[in-house]
């Protein structure tokens, strides 16, 4: 491996480790997870900051910030602040911020693209490209591909229902919950789910996605929560990792990484049969390139 190679995989580590604290956030109680979103950012410590420093700045006990350290996967502060000194080592901007009232649009445009880059540098790095890679057969082999998302999930659904439908695969994305559990109960063992919800815990999707692990389908789910319930409930789990303020907006962020993510996995079931993949791929282009050219 060459030293640029190696700089990559160490940037991909580091952009790991932000990425997996968010994945976890969901375990921890508000009080908790008050701790570690500010531990997360950037900006609040340093390397010589000290487990008293932060425990007086949050207002909270000190063996509370080791407990927290533990529910997110390490062994205790000192490992978790150097774990974040060498992630916020890899982000492209000094601190982070969100946007402000005093913010111009010059601003305004560099946050929003940092904050968007980043994330969806943080998504790549833990990535698995062998579950992508068992959701692409799965689908491509599937009776029916069934799809549940529900607010701005909804929109992500539909685009990859088009982005199926390019290759022949007839799939229906669904963002009602009755119709979700209709469906859902008519499925067989050789139909599969996708269920997008950044949260995870919807009550309604879960209740339709394990309706349909009832009924013995296949559920892969794209999700923020690696212990979500419905990750929990799901075949194969592809992670979004997002966490963003109120303006910046995590479902916008979200959206983002799960669009990259089905953009992905649309490649992978092409490739599961690239000729002749390709081939339907070039008749629906020859059939509505008339629709776009302009009339004389």
């Amino acid at each position: 491996m060459t030293n640029s190679q190696d700089s990559l995989q160490e940037t991909d580590n580091a952009l790991a480790i932000g990425a997996k604290i968010k994945m976890s956030l969901s375990q921890l109680n508000p009080t908790e997870r008050r701790i570690a979103e500010w531990l997360i950012t950037k900006g609040n410590i340093s390397k010589e900051t000290s487990l008293r420093e932060v425990a007086s700045t949050l207002d909270v006990s000190e063996p509370l910030l080791v407990k927290v350290a533990k529910k997110v996967g390490f062994s205790g502060f000192r490992e978790l602040r150097s774990a974040l000194i060498s992630y916020f080592e890899s982000l492209p901007y000094e601190r982070d911020e969100e946007i402000t009232v005093n913010d111009n649009l010059d601003t305004v445009l560099d946050k929003v693209f940092s904050n968007s880059i980043q994330v969806l540098k943080e998504a790549q790095s833990v990535a698995d490209t062998t579950v992508i890679g068992q959701a692409a057969q799965l689908i491509f082999q599937a009776r029916r591909v069934i799809i549940f998302g529900v607010g701005g999930s909804a929109s992500v659904c539909q685009d990859f229902e088009h982005k199926l439908l390019r290759i022949g695969i007839i799939s229906h994305a669904y963002s009602d919950f009755h119709l979700m559990l209709m469906v859902a109960s008519q499925l067989e063992d050789s139909d599969v789910v996708i269920a997008i919800s950044q949260s995870g815990d919807t009550r309604e999707l879960v209740n339709a996605a394990q309706t349909a692990t009832a009924r013995h389908a296949k559920l892969i789910c794209i999700t923020n929560d690696n212990s979500s319930p419905l990750s929990q409930c799901s075949d194969l789990s592809i992670f979004s990792p997002a966490m963003s303020g109120p303006l910046l907006g995590q479902n916008a962020v979200a959206r983002i990484v799960q669009l990259n993510l089905l953009d992905t996995l649309f490649i992978a079931i092409l490739l599961e049969d690239y000729k002749g993949n390709k081939e339907k791929l070039s008749r629906g282009i020859t059939v509505v390139s008339p629709l776009h050219e302009r009339k004389g």
